[in-house]
C-alpha cells in the first residue's frame, strides 16, 4: 500500500521546498541509471506540460497511471541511452601528461614540438597582416577624438616589433633551408 508523502527538494541556493506527493495516485514509470537522462527526460516532460515527478535521489520517474504509457512512449522516442561509457585509459593518459607538464619549458606531448614552432614559412605572410592592420589601427586612432601622441607611439612600437620579428624569423628560416 503506498502512502502520502511529503518530499523535500533544495533549490539552487540550498533552501529546502516542500511537495507534499501523493503517491497513491503515483507509480513509477521507468528506474534510470544515470541522474543526468532522468533530469533530461524530466525537462522534456516539462516542456510539453506532462505532469509527472522526478525522483533524483532514487533516479526513479513517477507519473500518474494513466499518463504512465504516454510517457514510456516519449522516453522510448527520444532514444535515450543508458549504456556505461568505458573510458580509453591511452586517450586520457596524454592529457593527464599534458594536464602535469605543460608549464615544463621545452616539453611536450609525445617527444615532438608544436609545428607553429618549427614551421615558419608562413611567418612572412603573418608579418605582413600584423604590419597592414597595425597600420590601418594607426590610421583609425588618428581619426579618432580622443587622439593621443603617447598612445599612437607605444602602438607603433609594439606593431613595428611583432612585425619584425616575424619577419626575422622567416628571414632566418629561409636563411637555414636555403643552405
Amino acid at each position: 500500500m503506498k502512502h502520502n508523502k511529503i518530499i523535500p527538494f533544495y533549490l539552487k541556493n540550498k533552501t529546502p521546498f516542500y511537495i507534499f506527493v501523493y503517491m497513491n495516485s503515483m507509480t513509477i514509470v521507468k528506474i534510470f541509471k544515470f541522474e543526468s537522462n532522468l533530469e533530461y527526460i524530466s525537462s522534456y516532460l516539462k516542456e510539453m506540460h506532462i505532469p509527472h515527478f522526478a525522483d533524483f535521489k532514487n533516479r526513479t520517474l513517477l507519473s500518474e497511471e494513466t499518463r504512465k504509457d504516454e510517457i514510456l512512449k516519449i522516453i522510448e522516442n527520444l532514444q535515450i541511452d543508458e549504456s556505461d561509457v568505458e573510458s580509453e585509459e591511452e586517450s586520457i593518459e596524454g592529457y593527464k601528461e599534458w594536464n602535469e607538464n605543460m608549464y615544463n619549458a621545452g616539453y611536450y606531448t609525445g617527444g615532438k614540438s608544436p609545428s607553429f614552432n618549427s614551421d615558419k614559412s608562413n611567418y612572412l605572410a603573418f608579418s605582413i597582416i600584423t604590419f597592414v592592420s597595425g597600420l590601418a589601427c594607426l590610421v583609425e586612432e588618428i581619426n579618432s577624438k580622443n587622439f593621443s601622441k603617447t598612445f599612437f607611439w607605444i602602438s607603433a612600437l609594439i606593431i613595428f616589433l611583432i612585425s619584425f620579428s616575424l619577419f626575422y624569423q622567416y628571414w632566418r628560416y629561409k636563411k637555414r633551408n636555403s643552405k
